[in-house]
């Protein structure tokens, strides 16, 4: 059995208008100094920071200030979050993940989100049902074992019962940990490149920015694995 795995922000959900600011507002609250959105997301991409609260710690110390405790720039960082969160849109509805779902082929998240974070977009969003195991910073606990990190991969994977499958990423960090995964944990991974909002090169099995693209892709080449 091979599963499809999401990442949560650039696939499953728009986060130009949250998150980004996010780091924008967090970093000038502790510098001063304004940042354009474009250089953020180069630097967060380029350097393949996956989560915007260690994004921030290094923007920090990249304009050459002392990043305050990693606690405090987390509670303001969510605060300013909460003030966006409203703004965030899907760019896979629900009516994609039933197809796959009724298709026989299990369905897993890795994400760098905190579970707060997750879990109102999910119920926001009436996501929840159709993922049999979703995996979130607060489930890998140990800040060393973020995504690029394979473990929280392998986590879905075991949990899933699966015999490896794809990820559908956006980043070069979901790239990285795949390709990890693949050398460490020994199991067959693809990486799909969804670039439905981040248009940056990277190596791929597929890259598509059209859905249903995606979505007939993941059909034909993971429905023979189920028995169905």
């Amino acid at each position: 059995m091979k599963a499809a795995i999401f990442d949560v922000d650039g696939v499953i959900v728009d986060v130009r208008n949250s998150y980004h600011h996010a780091i924008k507002e967090t970093v000038k609250h502790f510098t001063g100094k304004e940042l354009s959105l474009a250089f953020i997301r180069e630097f967060k991409f380029s350097r393949g920071i996956n989560n915007d609260w260690d994004v921030s710690v290094e923007l920090i110390k990249h304009l050459g200030f002392e990043p305050p405790p990693y606690e405090e720039l987390v509670e303001y960082f969510e605060a300013v979050y909460d003030t966006l969160k409203d703004k965030e849109e899907l760019i896979l509805p629900p009516k994609f993940f039933a197809e796959l779902r009724d298709a026989g082929i299990p369905l897993g998240v890795v994400t760098g989100r905190p579970k707060r974070d997750l879990s109102y977009l999910f119920d926001r969003f009436g996501l929840w049902e159709f993922f049999r195991c979703v995996i979130d910073d607060d489930e890998v606990g140990d800040k060393n074992l973020r995504k690029p990190h394979p473990f929280p991969l392998h986590l879905c994977v075991e949990c899933l019962g699966a015999e490896g499958g794809m990820y559908i990423g956006d980043n070069n960090a979901d790239y990285e940990m795949v390709k990890f995964y693949r050398k460490i944990y020994g199991k067959p991974m693809e990486f799909v490149h969804f670039k439905k909002v981040f248009k940056e090169h990277l190596p791929a099995d597929f890259s598509t920015e059209n859905p249903e693209e995606l979505k007939e892709y993941i059909l034909k080449n993971l429905m023979t694995h189920q028995g169905v």
